[in-house]
Order: structure tokens, then sequence, then C-alpha cells
């Protein structure tokens, strides 16, 4: 309904063989033979540059059950992810109509790898060179499963700050397990925050809280923030929102490792994961969530088992579809229903900036939050997909915004009726 920018970037894989030449050494040998592959990527940085760099891999016809990932890479990458796409062949036209190379290594895009490209899942991924990659801990009869002939996205951040050239490497083995003896498919959570403002010279908190819809298993977990990020704390609560247990605690947003849970934590259908990223912005102008390091972003990661969509992506639906939009946003503002009503209905205006969005949900008090969370939910899902025809395509028109603005007057006038305690 509006400008809704939603990002997802963390490291990069690259092909069997490889892209941009052979290092000098390998950084990582690979599995041994029919116990998995490797994927590299190697690509030169100009200097003073920042990029997303991006590749499609296919997966070997048999598909791989991944039981265990390692990660290594050359100083210059922020961090890496791999995503599984819906392509069959690989595609050399972003989402927005744009036509790019997509052979080898390429620029991801303006908008990044998510932003410019078809992505349904994660299926892997690190932010620290010599710390433990995602997918990692599992049981031996439980694998992260990748359908064969599918195509992955890899995608890497770079940041060359030096005045010379760069060439930077990525090595990623998945060590598989033979599919006969996988008994559960383990999935990675991925909750996004996609509202965040923090005003210039000043600083804020993005707090999201996600349901478990299911008992599951959770073996590691980690964040993921920008430069501004300055404390994160993720908590596990009960059925009632009562605090059961932290899960995960940093004070750095660069060279995350995941904690590992030795044993794997029990997470049970109705409890929730409570997450929240703290910053401090020295700049002079708000920084709101998006897909570049000009932006920032507030994020949940953690391996699990048995899979499930619904809780893996914070989902308002059963599938990708709904990703990110089961969550409950709880702002740390002071503005009562009438006012954050007024800001959400502004806020979805063609004359709207990007990130309007986003300071009316963190300017909300907390006590409204349930209210706010419903009422920014139907306007994001354009009515809770009431409104298929009328809001068929990606432009948004008077047609759709009228059928949206009737979907959710009553979720809007609830959210008018509320008041901070």
């Amino acid at each position: 309904m509006f400008r809704f920018r939603i990002s997802t970037t963390l490291l990069v894989l690259s092909s069997v063989v490889g892209c941009g030449g052979d290092p000098p050494a390998p950084l990582l040998p690979p599995p041994p033979a029919g116990e998995g592959v490797q994927i590299r990527m190697s690509s030169t940085l100009e200097a003073g540059i920042e990029t997303e760099r991006c590749m499609f891999y296919r997966v070997p016809a048999d598909g791989l059950s991944v039981n265990r990932e390692e990660i290594r890479y050359t100083p210059g990458s922020h961090h890496v992810l791999v995503f599984k796409t819906p392509y069959t062949d690989i595609p050399t036209m972003t989402t927005r109509g744009k036509t790019i190379d997509t052979q080898g290594v390429f620029d991801c895009g303006e908008n990044g790898a998510t932003g410019d490209w078809q992505v349904n899942g994660v299926a892997g991924g690190a932010q620290s060179a010599a710390g433990a990659p995602i997918v990692d801990g599992l049981p031996s009869d439980t694998a992260f499963n990748i359908e064969g002939n599918s195509l992955l996205l890899v995608n890497t951040h770079y940041l060359n700050a030096s005045d010379k050239p760069l060439d930077a490497e990525v090595y990623i083995n998945l060590h598989t397990v033979p599919a006969a003896q996988v008994t559960r498919e383990a999935g990675i959570l991925f909750f996004y925050n996609p509202f965040i403002s923090v005003p210039a010279g000043a600083a804020s908190t993005a707090r999201e809280v996600c349901p478990v819809s299911t008992d599951v298993m959770l073996v590691n977990a980690q964040s993921h923030m920008h430069k501004r990020g300055v404390d994160y704390v993720a908590n596990l609560l009960d059925a009632s929102g009562a605090h059961a247990q932290e899960i995960y605690t940093t004070n750095t947003w660069q060279h995350v490792v995941a904690r590992q849970m030795d044993p794997p934590v029990a997470l049970s259908a109705g409890q929730l994961i409570d997450f929240r990223c703290n910053y401090m912005n020295d700049e002079d102008h708000t920084i709101s969530q998006g897909l570049t390091t000009r932006d920032e972003m507030c994020m949940f990661l953690g391996l699990y088992y048995p899979k499930d969509m619904k809780t893996e992506v914070c989902s308002m639906t059963n599938d990708w579809s709904g990703r990110y939009l089961g969550a409950n946003w709880i702002g740390n503002g002071t503005a009562a229903g009438l006012q954050t009503a007024a800001c959400l209905q502004a806020a979805v205006q063609p004359t709207a900036a990007d990130g309007d969005i986003d300071a009316c949900v963190v300017n909300a008090c907390p006590a409204i939050s349930a209210a706010t969370s419903t009422a920014t939910r139907c306007l994001a899902s354009r009515g809770l997909g009431q409104c298929p025809t009328e809001c068929a395509g990606t432009e948004i028109t008077a047609a759709c915004r009228t059928c949206v603005s009737t979907q959710c007057t009553p979720a809007m006038t609830a959210l008018a009726g509320t008041v901070c305690q």
C-alpha cells in the first residue's frame, strides 16, 4: 500500500568452478567427494567502493541435503547470504524491468539482492569470517533441503575503504548427508523488522515480537544491524508475554558471531521471540529501514527444526507471501492512537516519502502496539489480501487505495480510539 522497502542482505557464495580467477591458495578445502559441494566467488573491488555483488548458482540435479556449512572470506566483505529463488532459468531482468548481465558475478542492482530479484527463502550465510555460519550444529538425521536444479542467489556486501583495488574471495562448503538419512528438515528463522526510524543526532529503538506457530528446536541465534546499531537483545517470552529466557545479546553490528545452543532450545507453539535493536544516529538526517548501509536493519536469525514456514519468516500466512507481517511492532514514542492513525493515513498517500510509515510505528507509545500493528499490517498487505483485483500489479492505483482504505477502516478506527497508559 505504501512504499514498503524490505531488504535482506547477509554473506555471499560463488560457483563450483569459481569466477574472476583463481586465488594463490584456497581459503577452504572442498568437502570430500560425494559429501557436498564448494561454491566460490571472486571479485575485484575498486578503491573506495561500497557495493553488493550477486551470483546465481544452479544446484546439482540430485539436490542437496545440507547438514552443515563452512564459510571463509577475505577482508572486504561485511556479510554473506544465500537465498532460494523461484527461477528455473537464470534471469536477466530485475523485478523493476532493468536488464542486467547476470553471467558470473554482477552488481546486484540499486535495490539490492531482494529488492531487484525474486527470492522465496534463505539457504545459509554468515556475518563473521572467523565465526560459525548459520547452518551448523544440526543432528546427523536433520538437514536443510535444497531442491535439485534450483537456482540459488548468493549475495555479498562489500566495502573497500582503501585507495587501492582489493581482491575479495568467498568460499562456502555445503556439507551434505544422504537423503535417506534425513528424518527432519531444518529451516532458518529470518525475522525482519521493516519499521525503523532514527532521527538525526538521536537514539531510537526498533522492536518486533514474532510468534512461534509450532513446536521447534532452536539450534543457534544471531542478530543483524548496520553501523548505527549499538545494542541488541532477543528474548523468549511465554504465551502471556512474560519473559522466559534471554536468547541472544550483543553490542556490535559487525563481525557478528552466532550463539550455538548446546543443547538446542525447545520453543513451544504460542511462545514469542521479542527482539530489539538500539541505535545512535550521529548523522544529520533521519535513518530509516532500507536496503543499503545508508539505511538500517534489525533482524533475528536462527537455525531450527523441524521446518515451519509460518514461523520461519514471521508470516501472516502459512507461506513466504505473508513474510514479516505476522509480527507485532512495539513503538518507543509517546503518540496515542488518534495521532498514530492520522500519521499512518498520511504515510500511505502518493505524496508520502520513504520512511514516513516507519516513523509512525516507532513514534507510537508501547501501550497501543497491538492496535498499531493491526492497522499497519492491514495497510502493508493491501487490505489483508482482500483487494486482489484492484491491487493487481506493482503500481498502486486509485482503485487499490480506495479498496484498501475500505478494508482497513475498522482497524484504523480501533487504533484511533486507543490511548497511552
